[in-house]
């Protein structure tokens, strides 16, 4: 090999290792993240953007919001007493009950508040703490049924009660019961939304993210009337046919704000 020869090897060899180093740097360059955060205007919260593989390794699952007729209802809970043990309602509930002596009745404490939100119109649901069978039966409200002298003047508590005929529902005296009352008002037209798409923030600040376009998220403020099941009633949120996320919501959180829930 002459000199000439072997000045080429030398930079051949030089211009190898060059390239070798450049590759990783140009590997650095092309790498994808999973997730892409976009800063949303006028607001503290960041729009999510996923790629297709990470949609899918996320399980993302998506549901729309949507609008119900929603009847309010108040879930409390009571007990079954014998006639004879309010004096004062004895001889009215007498009266009504018809002559039916296994006539009990159903003694449910409120507040004030409350009693002035319960539809004493409508029947009621009363379930059974004892031997949990469900009685959907026609209750008779005393205090519907009379203006005046339901309340024990001696009783320090406010209440309702409901007469129910004991032998037919299987009730004994000493029961322990769960009654659902209607609110007045009657029904209301609210968007609702799988309780499992609800995230809460350590304030108690409740969100729920929202799928505008194809892997695209955004995390929606929400605020929740009541909880009925596995479903939230909405009080504020968005609107309905709006998609929200089901499953992965978790996740989106923790690539948002960098914090796992």
């Amino acid at each position: 090999m002459n000199a000439t020869q072997r000045w080429i090897f030398v930079i051949l060899i030089m211009a190898g290792l060059q390239l070798s180093a450049c590759k990783p740097a140009s590997k650095m360059v092309e790498k994808i993240q999973p997730a892409q955060l976009e800063p949303i205007e006028g607001s503290d919260f960041k729009r999510v953007i996923l790629t297709e593989k990470a949609a899918e390794r996320l399980d993302i699952q998506t549901v729309t919001v949507r609008e119900e007729q929603i009847e309010r209802k108040l879930t409390v809970g009571g007990q079954i007493m014998t006639v004879s043990e309010d004096s004062a309602l004895s001889d009215n509930v007498t009266a009504v009950a018809g002559g039916i002596k296994e006539a009990l009745l159903v003694r449910i404490p409120l507040s004030q508040n409350e009693l002035k939100i319960v539809d004493r119109s409508q029947p009621v649901y009363i379930q059974s703490l004892d031997d949990e069978e469900d009685f959907d039966d026609e209750i008779d409200d005393l205090y519907a049924e009379w203006d005046e002298g339901l309340q024990d003047d001696d009783d320090e508590d406010d209440a309702l009660y409901y007469m129910v005929n004991g032998a037919k529902n299987g009730l004994l005296p000493g029961h322990g019961v769960l009654v659902e009352l209607s609110l007045v008002g009657g029904a209301t037209t609210q968007m609702v939304v799988p309780y499992a798409a609800v995230l809460y923030g350590v304030h108690g600040e409740t969100w729920v993210y929202t799928n505008p376009e194809p892997l695209v998220f955004v995390r929606q403020p929400i605020v929740i009337d009541f909880i009925d099941g596995d479903m939230a009633v909405l009080s504020e949120g968005p609107e309905a046919g709006t998609e929200i996320v089901t499953i992965g919501a978790a996740e989106l959180f923790g690539a948002e704000t960098g914090v796992s829930k």
